[in-house]
């Protein structure tokens, strides 16, 4: 058969798309244990998922620090000797925390879990948190924080939160340099011992996972203390400023640093999946009009994307980018531009297709193997997502049309509602230009 490149190879529409269900137990302490059986090598991920977060500590510092503390040392071993496991069984292990979860996560072979298993265990039960560690630790993330006071993008994102949170909301805590300083030993043994032992654990269990694999973790981590009801936070209201933009000063900048967003609906709503197909067009993937008409056209940055954040109490719309502190306002002028376009015309049939049928791809991407659907399952879990939204999303997808995309666009992203932090050199531009707007001197 001789091919003809001259020729378009023909395109087909997306078949449907349907995320396998996990096999959900319940463990002796309590535990929720998701099986995802769908691999083919001899390879397991385990996720253990622990409710708590930042949001729930008096210090979000305090849940930063915790996590890694957990690997320092158990029980007959210290931080090497863990390292030392983990490495000569070709073992990964992580720790990371949310504002409402922390997690550990482990990738191992198979045949390995059995070594490995009973020192996570410890860790979770019974970590040793030895003060030269600790030490050591507290004065790295300390040095980090001051480095980040630095950058732009992060005295942006933290001013945006402020500005649709509110100013002493949960959401909107910045994390200092001097929180890490100010932890103590003692404020870590209380987090690990409120937050670790005595809430909901959720296990994600993914890859090849053969009868032997699912009785290891039952055996080793059905142990591990957990309460049966899930933890009880005060859900603090979210009350967005007055202002609409807020200015960060930060003397000497070169760039300007911008997000731009808003409150918006959640995956509960009956649009979201429209809205999440619209950020996809404005501002999703390289091919979105965002980075057509700002990158490719003006020059004025290197990259600009949107987001939907999801949080269990709160979901909002921001677009992210930097540019050169001369091009902050036309920067802007294109933003509000494109975002009219989506209220007041209609997105053609063929653009529609384009991203529709990336979108799906993506989607497509997630069915690629069990730590990739293991991916999907945690982030649901996280941002408190229905198990099954991937298939009701599957089925609104492939139904919306441009009529859909213009209703929902002047229901949910209209540039009206839309606020602004900056973090530059105020001295370098048009202060004139910006009406209704807050100035804030980062610490």
């Amino acid at each position: 058969m001789t091919l003809d490149r001259t020729k378009q190879p023909p395109v087909f529409p997306f078949g449907e798309l349907t995320i396998p269900m996990p096999v959900i137990e319940t463990l002796p302490n309590g535990s929720t244990l998701y099986i995802i059986d769908k691999g083919d090598q001899e390879v397991t991920r385990i996720d253990l998922l622990f409710e708590g977060g930042r949001y729930a500590a008096t210090n979000p510092a305090i849940a930063d620090l915790t996590g890694p503390m957990l690997r320092k040392g158990i029980p007959g071993m210290d931080e090497n000797d863990i390292a030392l496991l983990f490495d000569y069984n070709g073992a990964w292990i992580q720790t990371a925390t949310t504002q409402h979860f922390s997690t550990i996560s482990l990738l191992s072979i198979n045949s390995k879990l059995p070594h490995l298993l009973p020192t996570v265990a410890e860790m979770i039960m019974s970590p040793t948190l030895p003060a030269d560690a600790f030490d050591t630790l507290q004065q790295q993330r300390t040095q980090q924080q001051l480095i980040n006071r630095e950058k732009v993008r992060i005295l942006a994102g933290e001013s945006f939160n402020r500005l649709i949170f509110g100013e002493n909301h949960p959401y909107a805590r910045a994390i200092m340099p001097e929180d890490f300083s100010t932890t103590t030993l003692d404020d870590i043994r209380q987090y690990h011992k409120q937050y670790y032992l005595n809430t909901p654990v959720r296990i994600i269990l993914s890859g090849r996972i053969t009868p032997q694999v699912a009785q290891c973790v039952r055996q080793y981590l059905g142990n591990i203390p957990s309460a049966g009801h899930a933890l009880t936070t005060h859900s603090t209201p979210i009350t967005p400023q007055a202002l609409h933009t807020a200015i960060t000063h930060k003397s000497g900048a070169m760039q300007s640093a911008l997000r731009i967003g808003m409150p918006t609906i959640d995956v509960h709503h009956q649009d979201f999946p429209t809205l999440t197909l619209l950020n996809l067009i404005l501002g999703g993937y390289f091919g979105s009009r965002l980075m057509t008409n700002i990158r490719e056209e003006k020059g004025y940055t290197y990259g600009i994307t949107s987001h939907i954040i999801s949080l269990r109490n709160a979901t909002y719309f921001t677009i992210i980018t930097e540019t050169g502190t001369e091009y902050t306002h036309l920067l802007l002028d294109e933003v509000r531009n494109e975002m009219n376009r989506l209220c007041n015309e209609k997105i053609s049939h063929e653009e529609l297709e384009i991203a529709r049928n990336y979108m799906q791809g993506q989607r497509a991407r997630t069915l690629d193997s069990p730590f990739s659907i293991s991916d999907y399952l945690l982030s649901s879990l996280i941002a408190g997502t229905p198990i099954d939204y991937f298939n009701t999303e599957n089925r609104a997808i492939r139904q919306v049309t441009p009529d859909d995309l213009l209703r929902v666009a002047n229901a949910h992203l209209h540039p009206n509602n839309y606020y602004v932090a900056i973090a530059c050199d105020k001295d370098a531009i048009d202060m004139d230009n910006l009406t209704n707007t807050s100035t804030h001197n980062p610490q």
